[in-house]
């Protein structure tokens, strides 16, 4: 992370890199990402698809894996976010790490916890890297091609 750290809360640095993001992504994420956070909102459900089609020639240059996850912010209204073209999908969670600070103890209802914040950053080529921290220490990093939101209906 590079904006938002233990040590400093760059949101006037972040929003100056997500101004540079306005050729990557679609008109309605880029303006979604402008002006709102996802801080507080669950995470539902995550699908990692691994695309693999033996027939299909092997001479492309994008992934074939695909990460999509349904979010449930704050408002209760939901939202789907998919990575395409990932190049890199890691998620460290630990149930251990998720205590209440005064008793140690863990709390295992709250599973992945809420969002608590995240950076979407331009990388070589036009590549995208986003690294999302919750509130129970867990960490998504994926690396992609293509990444967006969409509102999903009720």
């Amino acid at each position: 992370m590079e904006y938002f750290t233990e040590e400093k809360h760059d949101i006037e640095g972040y929003r100056n890199n997500l101004k540079c993001l306005d050729t990557v992504l679609d008109a309605n994420t880029y303006n979604f990402l402008l002006n709102t956070s996802f801080h507080d909102s669950l995470i539902c459900e995550i699908k990692v698809l691994n695309d693999y089609v033996p027939e299909v020639p092997d001479d492309s240059q994008k992934s074939i894996v695909t990460v999509s996850a349904k979010i449930k912010y704050w408002d209760d209204t939901l939202y789907e976010l998919l990575w395409k073209d990932v190049t890199v999908y890691s998620f460290d969670f630990d149930i251990s790490r998720s205590k209440v600070v005064e008793t140690q103890k863990i709390l295992f209802n709250r599973g992945l916890d809420e969002w608590s914040l995240d950076e979407l950053t331009l990388i070589k080529n036009d590549r995208l890297k986003h690294e999302i921290i919750f509130f129970s220490q867990a960490m998504m990093i994926i690396e992609c091609g293509d990444f967006s939101i969409k509102l999903l209906d009720d």
